[in-house]
């Protein structure tokens, strides 16, 4: 059994870089977003999720996903159709040619306008979303407004910020100049390839 485990502990050393990215993926939902960033995109109900959980603290967690050259658009609304002066937020992900993660909040009045937009956060993003393989966090959404996404694997938030108004009931993506492709209600704690154990 020794000799196996250090076989395959050789085997997985030499094949990690070659290894499926997609298979963060298994379990969850998909949309594909084509339209552009002013397209009615539809907007899926939170309470509808299997993969979402609500700590004893009040603390819910989801999983997400995102696969684009640049520009991850997810939108936190209350209600499904958020377009008759609807206050919500929306989180962009890389940005500005995969340079910058803005959050924001503002009124929509209908899918291709919005007004009193007010900027929660910016930071760089550098490079964070790729083509070639899907970004997967987890969302967590305190009680006190607090919003942190977290890589998979990954300890610290990748952003933080603070809105006590959020409501996350339904959830929405669009694209801006590519197209971009959504996982969304993902298993909590993704499948892992035997590469991925511990030996």
């Amino acid at each position: 059994m020794k000799k196996f485990l250090t076989f395959l502990a050789i085997l997985c050393t030499g094949t990690a870089i070659y290894t499926n990215k997609f298979e963060a993926t298994v379990g969850c939902h998909q949309y594909d977003a084509t339209g552009g960033y002013n397209a009615p995109h539809p907007y899926f109900s939170t309470k509808a999720f299997r993969n979402i959980e609500t700590t004893t603290k009040n603390v819910t967690k989801l999983r997400l996903g995102v696969l684009a050259r640049n520009d991850g658009h997810i939108r936190l609304a209350p209600v499904e159709y958020p377009f008759n002066d609807t206050k919500m937020n929306e989180i962009v992900l890389s940005g500005w040619g995969n340079t910058k993660i803005e959050v924001r909040r503002y009124t929509r009045q209908s899918h291709h306008t919005r007004s009193e937009s007010q900027i929660l956060l910016q930071q760089a993003s550098n490079g964070l979303l790729s083509e070639f393989r899907p970004l997967m966090f987890t969302v967590e959404i305190q009680p006190n407004g607090i919003v942190s996404l977290t890589k998979d694997d990954d300890v610290d938030p990748l952003l933080q910020f603070t809105d006590t108004e959020l409501s996350f009931r339904y959830i929405g993506f669009s694209n801006w100049d590519v197209p971009a492709i959504y996982f969304f209600d993902c298993p909590l704690e993704p499948e892992r390839a035997a590469c991925d154990g511990d030996f």
